[in-house]
């Protein structure tokens, strides 16, 4: 019985390491075919983005609920909150997501329009801001869009 047993856990065993090394060998064929298809499919995603960076834009109006800050972040965005926004050009359709709660700005200074600083936007006052493309958006209330998204920020 022991020697049917040890026969049987052998034969079990060899047929295991088999099957592990004919997969390593099949693994780096995998891998630069995975390799390639990522490359392509990365030329594929940068050349639709760039187009439709190109090409759709959304600008809104908005009123500051408080003066402008910067945050406490490692790219030390500057955060706008803000109220009763208004469509000046909307092809992706994405008021519906500001328009009742407002929407939070997180937007590097180099998104500032005219060398203007967070000191110069104070509460109440009435800013115009150009999204690109479907912006990333955060599903909070009041939703936030990451400063990426923003292409410009300046006051009317």
């Amino acid at each position: 019985m022991k020697k049917i047993a040890i026969a049987v856990l052998t034969v079990f065993t060899l047929i295991s390491l088999g099957a592990c090394a004919q997969n390593k060998k099949d693994s780096s064929k995998g891998s630069e075919e995975t390799a390639m298809s990522s490359q392509k499919d990365q030329v594929i995603d940068e050349t639709l983005n760039t187009k439709d960076k190109d090409e759709t834009q959304s600008i809104f109006t908005a009123v500051l609920v408080e003066d402008a800050t910067k945050n406490e972040t490692v790219d030390k965005s500057i955060r706008f909150v803000l109220k009763d926004v208004e469509v000046v050009e909307d092809p992706e359709k994405i008021i519906n997501m500001m328009k009742n709660d407002g929407v939070i700005l997180n937007v590097p200074k180099e998104q500032l329009a005219d060398g203007l600083t967070e000191s110069e936007f104070k509460a109440g006052d009435t800013i115009q801001f150009t999204l690109a493309g479907l912006p990333a958006m955060t599903m909070s209330i009041p939703p936030q869009v990451a400063g990426n998204s923003v292409v410009n920020v300046e006051k009317k």
